[in-house]
């Protein structure tokens, strides 16, 4: 498999809408939201947020926060006074997602690496991201931990106030629970 990663643009929006849909839950990420999103992950230097594309399909996408873009996740749960630096010097792993097709191949952590250089270059010293405590085979946790993530809390119900109907629980309010995990930017992964 040849796999592309590129900077997210405006008009991967329906694309990213629509995996997403067929991944977490129908609107988790409506189109507006992923522009919206897209938006917040700019800053002078870079845009933050990617995709990952095979041939002309996109097969994942990765949202990031830059440091200053943001003070909590989609759902409710931080510890900042657990993190090993301020929120004020932190970047927010948002979300990514990659085709179940296209799993095993490396692609989340090419993602997650580039985001990481980006991150760098933008001055974060320190990532933040939530996974879900309940995914299939702790694949979300273990997918961080490998990344070299440390989990520091577990947020019950973080997406109960989130518009969208839960693939996971399979509720229209999520009762799923997140953990709260960070990473020092130079720490190995």
């Amino acid at each position: 498999m040849s796999v592309t990663i590129r900077v997210m643009r405006p008009e991967d929006a329906p694309a990213v809408s629509a995996l997403a849909d067929r991944l977490v839950g129908q609107d988790y990420y409506p189109e507006p939201l992923v522009r919206a999103y897209l938006k917040r992950s700019r800053t002078p230097e870079a845009t933050l947020s990617y995709v990952a594309e095979e041939g002309d399909t996109l097969v994942a996408f990765r949202f990031v926060l830059p440091p200053g873009a943001w003070e909590e996740g989609r759902g409710k749960g931080l510890t900042p006074e657990r993190w090993p630096a301020p929120l004020e010097d932190a970047g927010y792993f948002q979300s990514c997602f990659v085709d179940p097709a296209c799993m095993g191949q490396g692609i989340g952590r090419l993602l997650a690496e580039r985001a990481f250089e980006d991150l760098s270059r933008v001055g974060a010293r320190l990532v933040v991201a939530h996974c879900w405590k309940e995914s299939p085979h702790d694949s979300s946790r273990r997918y961080l931990t490998r990344l070299g993530f440390e989990a520091i809390a577990e947020h019950p119900d973080y997406w109960a106030e989130v518009d969208y109907l839960c693939g996971g629980c399979e509720q229209p309010q999520c009762v799923c629970t997140a953990i709260e995990m960070v990473r020092l930017l130079d720490a190995p992964g």
